[in-house]
């Protein structure tokens, strides 16, 4: 199992490992650690293995708790079966995901 991480890296915070349903729950308590406390959020996943279901509800629960503060989540680098779950999951516009022709 690999855990999944969250680096701050200047400007954002790159997520490693695997976004799923053994490692979401300790990365959602830890949030405090890497979310910041002002400012717009953006989440690199160039380093992400794996999402499932649990990994794009943390997201959604992530952009509902931002957005109180006024603040909004923008993702970065993210792969295919992250927007393949956010597709089927009918939460594609709310994470501000899109294709570009290469990857349809």
């Amino acid at each position: 199992m690999s855990n999944l991480s969250f680096k701050i890296d200047n400007d954002c915070v790159r997520v490693a490992g695997k976004m799923n349903r053994d490692n979401v729950g300790s990365a959602w308590r830890s949030r405090s650690d890497w979310v910041g406390t002002s400012g717009d959020l953006t989440l690199d996943f160039s380093d992400v293995e794996q999402v499932d279901s649990s990994g794009i509800a943390m997201l959604i629960q992530l952009i509902a708790e931002l957005s109180e503060s006024n603040r909004s989540l923008s993702l970065r680098n993210t792969n295919t079966q992250l927007r393949q779950f956010a597709e089927v999951s009918g939460v594609t516009e709310l994470l501000s995901l899109s294709y570009t022709a290469s990857e349809q």
